[in-house]
């Protein structure tokens, strides 16, 4: 079959590999469709501590079953489904917890980094997947589903916060993880704003209803009258840059909520007024993964049609052309793209 095999930073190659034959607890699935992800640009340009090459890349997926193992009862031959690119072991120190995202054995079935992902005419689902992570898309509209997984992450995100009706909320970022936090937060409250800098993708934000902020035109002032100076209630950084941290904590106000949901380098510091976080009251949020819960959550608004997908899918080319859609992205020509197999 073919594959875009990552063997390493910058050396992906589309090439034969042989199909996989699904364990007993195991799924194969034919690949339909799958999506780009920042992720897999990050670790085609500077690598991942997750990946073990050669690794097959690409995590966000929609596929025909095409063979299960003995064990698997609740999905047959045929059948359309999406799924998670991970699933929790439910043994470790933090599933007891459940703290299901922070499994400490997340590694062994993580779809795109140990294992070989859906950039690739087939693929396994493992049987941890299988158990909890995996859905059935019954529409023939089944290329959105192929945003699960981020979805999940954003639902998880936002679940952490506990965002209220009468809350504001601002966005930091104009990427397709912003644009996703956008719209979720906007089936909660009116009150949602994103800042970002690329007008292309502020329009599609405005298309979408969501309210924006252009970074590059005074946008303090603009922060300002939205608040009455007070900052926002709910601010969420979404860029993952040192610069967007530190302006995230300088526009949330007293008493509000930060979450930091784009990941910075390990070993990053940063510095923030610890006045402000002990007399204001400013309630500090991370937020890595998802957990079966969130996933589930995605899938139900995927399926109820509560979020539009299509406008952040910019561009469609072949498996072919993985490392053309990926540096597409790398110039900001395309947030994501959707791999289309023969």
């Amino acid at each position: 079959m073919k594959a875009a095999l990552l063997k390493g930073v910058r050396n992906i190659e589309v090439t034969d590999i042989d199909v996989p034959e699904p364990k007993p607890d195991e799924i194969l699935i034919k690949i339909l469709y799958s999506l780009t992800c920042g992720t897999d640009l990050k670790a085609y340009e500077r690598g991942h501590p997750y990946i073990k090459y050669p690794v097959v890349l690409g995590h966000e997926y929609v596929g025909e079953i095409v063979k299960k193992g003995r064990d698997v009862k609740n999905f047959e031959i045929g059948e359309i489904v999406t799924g998670a690119n991970s699933a929790p072991c439910f043994n470790c120190f933090y599933c007891n917890k459940a703290q299901y995202n922070l499994c400490e054995n997340i590694e062994d079935v993580l779809i795109g980094f140990k294992l070989n992902g859906c950039f690739s005419e087939y693929m396994i689902v493992p049987g941890r997947i299988v158990k909890v992570n995996l859905f059935k898309v019954e529409e023939k509209d089944f290329k959105k589903y192929a945003m699960l997984e981020p979805l999940a992450c954003v639902i998880h995100a936002v679940n952490i916060l506990h965002i209220q009706e009468n809350e504001n909320v601002l966005i930091i970022g104009s990427g397709p993880m912003g644009i996703l936090l956008s719209q979720v937060c906007k089936n909660i409250t009116n009150q949602v704003f994103l800042l970002g800098k690329h007008m292309a993708r502020i329009k599609i934000a405005e298309r979408l209803g969501i309210k924006t902020i252009n970074i590059e035109e005074n946008y303090e002032e603009e922060v300002k009258r939205i608040t009455s100076d007070y900052g926002f209630d709910v601010v969420i950084e979404a860029v993952g840059t040192l610069d967007a941290w530190n302006l995230a904590f300088k526009l949330v106000r007293k008493g509000g909520k930060l979450m930091y949901f784009g990941g910075l380098k390990r070993g990053l510091e940063i510095n923030l007024d610890a006045y402000k976080i002990h007399y204001g009251e400013i309630k500090i949020f991370g937020s890595f993964h998802h957990d079966p819960n969130s996933v589930k959550e995605a899938y139900n608004i995927i399926k109820q049609n509560k979020i539009q997908i299509q406008s952040l899918i910019t561009e469609e080319m072949k498996l072919p052309d993985i490392e053309k859609a990926l540096l597409s992205m790398a110039e900001g020509k395309n947030m994501k793209v959707g791999i289309v197999m023969d």
